[in-house]
């Protein structure tokens, strides 16, 4: 496989999503692999979102001492849950990724091949993620430490919202919280291509990821611009395609429930009439909601799932060419160009007349 610059690589990138996802079409079979590009996302950048809950500590003093420990306790048991997850779902990227290169439609096959590569991979993400954590934690703490007494001052205060103080501290609490999403952002850039350039030496060859990291920054080293460009590609038209997609599924599915709604309300005024009790009615009201719920998010990994499947197809086509043992796997798994269908005769020969009687 020949190397492709950044925008050659959208094209096949287009073409694999759907010959991936949608050849053939079966709802179930999409959705599953949708679904599984969805929670690679998850396995990403390991941020500990548990330790946030240690914030309540300090407002409960020091004369609840039970009260504390519960809560350390169901902290640590909800870090240890979601570690584990996070480790499912670092090592569903191995499957994905395996699926993705040799067009595979099974999960479990794939997922069973990649048990070490992965679990290093795990703890190296765990690690820097973990670091990465406290060394954003410090600026977070310290707007936090500042913002919370200016709004409970605002608050006890009944400060107008004209007032010069409070866009003080609102101009100070978004500045804040627009620093924290950029910061996030960073490391799901980082981690990502992580995932992009170092993985795949570790599922193919199971490098070790001092190789594999080595091979990545030889291939920055050589091709600077390019890779910028990618990276640039990438999550521009990746944010585009996800916003999109998004705002498209919003619309059919806000059409949906209004013709729906409409629908529900017109049986629920008709059992109201008919002397159905309202208590009843509320609670089918309650539950259909509840379903109707569900399906929303159920529909909407259909999209995202999409637009998460070409960015990673994307990346398989930049580095294929450049890595030849992933190269050689995309090759093998692209189907051939469909053969047009040519005439038996040649132009000037005409088809034999029907038999007469």
């Amino acid at each position: 496989m020949r190397p492709l610059s950044a925008t050659e690589c959208i094209q096949p990138a287009i073409d694999r999503t759907k010959i991936f996802l949608f050849s053939p079409f079966r709802k179930g079979r999409t959705w599953k692999l949708c679904a599984a590009s969805y929670a690679c996302r998850f396995g990403s950048l390991y941020f500990p979102v548990p330790l946030l809950y240690l914030a309540l500590i300090p407002t409960l003093g020091r004369s609840r001492s039970l009260v504390i420990a519960l809560i350390v306790l169901f902290i640590a048991a909800f870090l240890v849950l979601f570690t584990w997850v996070f480790h499912l779902c670092s090592r569903l990227q191995f499957a994905y990724f395996d699926m993705l290169a040799n067009r595979g439609e099974f999960v479990t096959p794939a997922w069973r091949k990649y048990r070490e590569p992965a679990l290093r991979w795990t703890f190296f993400k765990i690690a820097t993620g973990s670091i990465f954590t406290a060394i954003t934690a410090v600026p977070v703490i310290a707007w936090l430490r500042n913002v919370i007494p200016m709004l409970s001052h605002m608050k006890s205060a009944h400060a107008s919202a004209s007032a010069p103080e409070f866009a003080h501290t609102m101009a100070i609490f978004y500045t804040g919280y627009g620093l924290v999403v950029l910061l996030f952002g960073m490391g799901m850039l980082i981690f990502g291509l992580l995932g992009d350039f170092v993985l795949p030496s570790l599922a193919l060859e199971n490098t070790a990821l001092s190789e594999a990291f080595r091979r990545m920054g030889l291939l920055i080293q050589q091709e600077p611009g390019e890779f910028a460009l990618y990276v640039l590609l990438k999550t521009v038209l990746g944010l585009v395609g996800y916003f999109a997609a998004i705002i498209a599924w919003e619309i059919a599915f806000l059409i949906v429930s209004l013709l729906v709604g409409g629908v529900v309300l017109a049986v629920g005024f008709a059992l109201h009439m008919a002397g159905v009790p309202a208590i009843l009615l509320t609670i089918l009201g309650v539950l259909l909601a509840i379903a109707w719920y569900g399906f929303a998010m159920y529909t909407m990994i259909f999209p995202v799932g999409i637009v998460i499947t070409w960015m990673d197809a994307y990346a398989l086509y930049f580095l294929g060419g450049r890595y030849p043992v992933l190269g050689d796997l995309l090759d093998g798994s692209t189907p051939p160009p469909s053969a047009p269908v040519l005439n038996v005769y040649a132009p000037a020969y005409p088809p034999p007349l029907p038999p007469t009687a």
